[in-house]
């Protein structure tokens, strides 16, 4: 029985939401997000990186198992927090930017795994 009543609320409710009311809900739930999201994850998802440079950088956080999104020179959220991780792993204030410090030690991990698959690199011995 509380099944039944369950689901004949459930129906009820979503039977009186049109389409209009679900969309400004939905960017209302989506500025609260944005309310909700730090200043620092805001200034990182704006930092002037360019696409090549968070490609490198995705690639490096993925060597360090530190991001497993896509690879696509995209800044998102998952990419940032991916480079918070890394920081924070370093001992690096977490901000998400993509300062030297922080591109100098993911470019330190793809040269690091560039080693490993090819041990004469950097041996001096011709490849």
């Amino acid at each position: 029985m509380r099944t039944i009543v369950a689901t004949c609320a459930a129906v009820l409710v979503l039977s009186a939401c049109s389409g209009g009311d679900i969309e400004s809900r939905a960017r209302e739930q989506a500025e609260k997000f944005k309310e909700s999201m730090g200043e620092a994850e805001t200034k990182a998802l704006e930092q002037k990186a360019t696409p090549d440079q968070v490609k490198r950088a995705q690639e490096a956080l993925t060597a360090a198992s530190e991001y497993q999104g896509e690879i696509d020179g995209k800044l998102d959220a998952v990419t940032v927090n991916a480079i918070e991780a890394f920081q924070r792993s370093h001992g690096l204030a977490g901000d998400g930017l993509l300062n030297d410090k922080t591109t100098s030690l993911l470019d330190e991990v793809l040269t690091k795994r560039k080693d490993v698959r090819d041990p004469r690199a950097g041996s001096g011995q011709p490849g």
